[in-house]
């Protein structure tokens, strides 16, 4: 991680160098630990709707597994909403 240290009315010493790199390295540790590689991410478009979502994972086949289970569940609350209001409609 690249990090830029400027001071605004204030000379920046060694000192004050060394312990905001210090700070950012430990955020910087802790921030890779749970991050994952493989990123699928999917955009579908039906009328009326439009369903996106995204998964992460360490493995490209497991987050692409996680990302159709999302889209599943997504269309099936789709689905359930357009029974719903075709129940809806009374005929005279």
């Amino acid at each position: 991680m690249q990090i830029t240290i400027r001071g605004h009315h204030l000379a920046i010493t060694p000192a004050i160098e060394e312990n905001i790199k210090s700070k950012f390295n430990q955020f910087d540790k802790r921030s890779h630990k749970g991050s994952s590689n493989h990123v699928a991410e999917a955009i579908v478009r039906l009328p009326g709707i439009e369903l996106f979502a995204q998964a992460t994972a360490d493995d490209m086949y497991t987050s692409i597994k996680k990302l159709t289970e999302k889209l599943k569940r997504q269309l099936l609350r789709y689905r359930k909403m357009q029974c719903t209001y075709s129940q809806v409609t009374v005929s005279v």
